[in-house]
């Protein structure tokens, strides 16, 4: 009894810490759990999670393939693999586990879209448009393939196409934060900077601590020649109290983005050297191609 009840508490606190991208900090609690139940599926689920989101891969693997040497039949195990093989940015793996609850119920809306959202960032954008397509023939008013549809058509620049989506998914569902933060994205390609804060706004009278809008209302304030407005919303915010690996480096790649904006060439390089540092085993691609192109235009 009292091992269960340790179990509970442990996974309650790991969930807090994970949801509040605390990822290291979860695992510690999900350490001392498996440490009193090896086999615990959803400490292990979660965990690997947590790895994922620190972009730590053999790590995260390492779970899900102890889960399924548990339970090989349980679809839960392959849908929290496919999520967790997604932000490693392992599109390939996470399409395969996907698909392993396709086989089962071939008709299932999250896996689905999931795929196809796998196959966008693969730029493989016919097979990305059949996936949400398929969810929306089903059911017209699945607001998540909605969205994602809105991300292909913005990926394509057909910006009034991405709108019209999001506005049918506000229609059936007026709170979903989601869209209005990807309405804001719209506008900013459109360069209506003014409306983009706007849809930012919409998000944070919802939730004013979400750490992505406010980063992202920080560079729009840049590129609506709002610089101090800019500069202390970035400072505002301290890396070090987050370790998830997609918001880290939204951060810097955002700010340096903000400073490159106001021309502040060098405390963009220096942003993106931070980041470079102390960031070496998360995606550095992107924070590399940027930092190069000032270094280009230097010569």
């Amino acid at each position: 009894m009292l091992k269960k009840h340790s179990s509970k508490y442990l996974l309650k606190k790991a969930k807090h810490y994970s949801d509040n991208f605390n990822n290291r900090k979860a695992i510690t609690y999900l350490d001392k759990l498996l440490s009193l139940d090896r086999d615990n599926l959803d400490a292990l689920l979660l965990k690997g999670l947590s790895h994922a989101f620190l972009f730590e891969k053999d790590e995260s693997l390492d779970c899900f393939n102890r889960a399924l040497e548990i339970d090989s039949n349980n679809l839960n195990v392959y849908l929290k693999k496919g999520v967790a093989c997604y932000y490693l940015e392992e599109y390939e793996l996470a399409i395969s586990a996907f698909n392993k609850i396709i086989e089962t119920v071939p008709d299932e809306p999250f896996s689905l879209n999931h795929i196809g959202s796998c196959y966008l960032y693969l730029n493989e954008y016919d097979r990305a448009f059949t996936y949400f397509d398929k969810v929306l023939t089903d059911d017209s008013e699945n607001t998540d393939a909605l969205l994602n549809m809105s991300l292909y058509y913005n990926e394509l620049e057909m910006y009034d196409e991405s709108l019209d989506c999001l506005n049918r998914l506000l229609k059936i569902n007026p709170c979903v934060g989601a869209a209005f933060l990807q309405m804001s994205n719209v506008y900013k390609n459109k360069g209506d900077y003014p409306k983009a804060i706007e849809c930012i706004d919409n998000v944070l009278k919802q939730n004013p601590n979400d750490l992505m809008s406010q980063i992202t209302k920080y560079l729009l304030h840049a590129y609506n020649g709002e610089y101090e407005l800019s500069l202390n919303g970035f400072k505002s915010i301290s890396v070090s109290d987050f370790d998830n690996h997609g918001m880290i480096s939204m951060y810097y790649s955002y700010y340096g983005y903000a400073l490159e904006e106001m021309g502040k060439y060098t405390e963009a390089i220096n942003i993106y050297d931070e980041y470079l540092r102390k960031y070496d085993k998360f995606p550095t691609k992107e924070i590399e191609e940027q930092k190069n192109r000032i270094l280009n235009k230097k010569m």
